[in-house]
């Protein structure tokens, strides 16, 4: 029996695929979903899993950050992921399975027999550092296009410094003091700068991590932007938020 792991930043994409599994793939054991990097990382760690189910594009601790992160990388890795066929590219060019969201069944099932033909000297390491070689280009993005009226401007990532929630438009606060208003809700806007410094500390506010000038813990923990504005960190969000940074 193949001890699993299923890692992924969207609820709906670990219910789907734990359920794809537990009906269709009777030699994996589904021992633990994670919503998101930091819980994964933990989970990885503590059950020493044979294989891992792993989302590539989530906010803050993406999946090259979790395997960094791992004590061992002594367990098999299938990439599940939405990516463009230039990436995919990547994926065979380094030889790591991978599964395109929306996931077949067909797909999942072929991708498990390939696990368990897996030699000994399955080397993870080596196999990784390839395919963040060959997909540099898709994940070292610079730049952000907003709509400002009838066309779009780009800004450098660290030119936004947060972006405010108010009610089905979104208020982004650049570094110029200047501030643009999007008619889009603050949850298409997460979607939409995946992969970036961005983390969500509250239902109200997304804020760049690279403009943090301190982050106060206990009950009422909150965040002071470089900019002067003090944000709360909502509770749900506090230890993934603290576990991301690196501590000395």
């Amino acid at each position: 029996m193949i001890k699993a792991i299923i890692i992924d930043d969207e609820k709906n994409a670990l219910d789907v695929l734990q359920m794809q599994i537990q009906q269709f793939c009777d030699d994996v054991e589904v021992i633990a979903v994670c919503l998101g990097g930091a819980e994964g990382v933990k989970s990885i760690n503590e059950l020493k899993p044979d294989l891992v189910f792993l989302d590539i594009e989530m906010p803050h601790i993406n999946g090259f950050d979790v395997l960094s992160m791992t004590k061992s990388n002594n367990f098999n890795v299938i990439f599940t992921t939405a990516y463009d066929q230039f990436a995919i590219k990547a994926f065979k060019f380094s030889a790591i399975d991978y599964l395109l969201k929306p996931i077949d069944i067909l797909d999942l099932q072929q991708a498990i027999k390939k696990v368990k033909k897996q030699s000994e000297n399955y080397n993870l390491d080596e196999k990784i550092k390839l395919l963040i070689e060959q997909y540099k280009p898709t994940i070292n993005r610079q730049k952000i296009a907003l709509p400002v009226g009838s066309m779009l401007e780009f800004f450098d990532v660290d030119a936004i410094v947060r972006v405010e929630s108010d009610s089905n438009y979104s208020h982004v606060f650049l570094t110029n003091q200047k501030k643009i208003t999007l008619s889009k809700t603050l949850k298409d806007v997460e979607e939409n700068i995946k992969g970036e410094p961005f983390f969500r500390v509250h239902q109200s506010h997304l804020i760049n991590t690279n403009h943090i000038e301190k982050a106060v813990k206990g009950e009422n923990a909150y965040v002071l932007m470089k900019d002067g504005t003090t944000i709360t960190i909502s509770r749900n969000r506090k230890e993934e938020f603290f576990n991301m940074f690196r501590k000395i």
